[in-house]
């Protein structure tokens, strides 16, 4: 089919960098469009090292100016991220549960022709590029930043 536009499975790569010490993991997922908005929806796997920690299932939104991501699973977040504001969210864990709060400082949507796009990308591959502060309490908790590479499944 190609270059599959709209929607279709992807491959998703997470690239985490937080307080400088970077973090690079792999999913297969699937993206589509809708009205005004990107999605992204991936499966963390369970990790091998503990049987404790299950899947996560991952559902990523992006639309100019904004940004949610919702787990679900072994992991119960949520996440808002709008560049300039600070946004109420949520983590639960067997292991922790506490309220956070994101201070976004950069959201954008880059395309290979390396233009940031204002309008919602048709086709792959598209980066979706954020940066934050996260604080839990009335604590900074860490800066982190993230690049969320989407392109099209290889077929093998």
């Amino acid at each position: 089919m190609g270059q599959s536009g709209q929607s279709g499975k992807v491959r998703v790569t997470l690239e985490s960098m937080q307080d400088g010490s970077p973090h690079i993991h792999t999913y297969e997922g699937e993206w589509f469009r809708k009205e005004l908005s990107v999605f992204v929806r991936y499966v963390e796997p369970a990790a091998e090292n503990g049987p404790e920690t299950g899947e996560v299932r991952t559902l990523v939104r992006y639309r100019p100016d904004e940004l949610s991501i919702v787990r679900r699973g072994a992991v119960d977040s949520e996440q808002l991220f709008v560049p300039g504001l600070r946004r109420a969210g949520y983590y639960r864990s067997k292991a922790a549960s506490f309220p956070l709060e994101t201070d976004t400082l950069l959201l954008q949507l880059r395309q290979p022709q390396g233009e940031s796009a204002d309008e919602l990308p048709a086709t792959l591959p598209f980066t979706v590029e954020w940066q934050y502060d996260m604080h839990v309490g009335d604590q900074m908790s860490g800066r982190f930043h993230i690049r969320l590479h989407i392109q099209e499944e290889q077929q093998s």
